[in-house]
């Protein structure tokens, strides 16, 4: 009994060197120095005019790095930036002197954001820091209200950037480059990258009109270590050689494996609510791991 005990704590010290292997760092904006220029194109076949508004940047962005290894990597996986300006009023006139029209835009609640199943590869960095991480798949939210009043188009009302009916699919959202550097003061990492978005934004009420979205701008941060709190797993002999492994509440996965590695872990089904499990001995599987992980 006591050998079957040690055996799956092993297997829980295991788990955990692994995630913490290379680990997170977040890196939040300085607003002083980060900023964003945001332009809305509208094409209406004739004419074509263009406005745009400048901001400082907040919001913070999550990347993978490797500094002990060699080549020394990053990898950038969350992007949730916005402009400070929490309204952008853009306008225009069509036409000399707007003989053709006028339209009026104001952008509000704008994010710039980066999903990790969306994110390019881990980029190696130079001797400088300097690297590229490519094929990353952007998205913007927020909400763009718009009065356009002109000889081919008539139309108000308000788009939702984050409405995947209200935008165009895949082929309207090019992948973008990050190219950046990433240097350390002493055991600071301190990020800094340009980047250069375009989205173009589809409605019935453009009908015979395109407008595009473009977001260009400067990220500079230093990163702190992201802290995960890891689920503790509490485990006690059981009579009859079995175990008991108890933890908080929580949204918890729980694995089983017959091997250290995990390779085809077993999932355990756990009630909605459920703190404890109950491990019993099997001759079909002499020894037995467990891992807890949040979902």
């Amino acid at each position: 009994m006591g050998h079957r005990v040690v055996l799956i704590i092993i297997g829980l010290l295991c788990w955990f060197d692994e995630q913490t292997e290379g680990g997170p760092w977040v890196f939040t904006a300085d607003e002083k120095k980060s900023s964003i220029d945001l332009e809305v194109v509208i094409d209406l076949g004739l004419v074509k005019e263009s406005d745009s508004e400048s901001s400082r940047i907040k919001g913070s962005l999550i990347a993978e790095l490797k500094p002990d290894k060699d080549p020394e990597t990053i990898r950038i996986t969350h992007v949730d930036l916005q402009p400070t300006k929490s309204n952008l009023q853009l306008n225009y006139s069509f036409g000399p002197f707007g003989l053709l029209g006028r339209a009026k835009i104001s952008m509000k609640s704008i994010n710039i954001l980066l999903a990790p199943e969306d994110a390019g590869e881990a980029a190696e960095l130079d001797d400088d820091g300097k690297f590229t991480q490519v094929g990353n798949i952007p998205a913007m939210s927020g909400l763009v209200n718009y009065d356009v009043n002109v000889t081919v188009l008539k139309s108000k009302g308000e788009i939702d950037l984050g409405d995947p009916e209200q935008v165009s699919d895949g082929a309207g959202v090019d992948p973008f480059d990050v190219e950046g550097q990433l240097v350390w003061n002493r055991d600071v990492p301190v990020l800094q990258f340009d980047f250069d978005i375009e989205q173009e934004v589809a409605s019935e009420e453009f009908e015979g009109a395109t407008v595009l979205v473009l977001a260009k701008g400067t990220f500079i941060a230093s990163g702190e270590i992201l802290e995960i709190k890891r689920p503790e797993l509490l485990i006690v002999p059981k009579g009859g050689g079995g175990i008991s492994l108890s933890w908080e509440s929580g949204e918890h996965i729980l694995e089983s494996s017959s091997e250290p590695a995990f390779i085809n872990p077993e999932i355990i089904e756990l009630d909605k609510g459920q703190t404890e499990y109950i491990a019993k001995p099997s001759l079909d599987h002499p020894q037995r791991f467990f891992r807890l992980r949040t979902r």
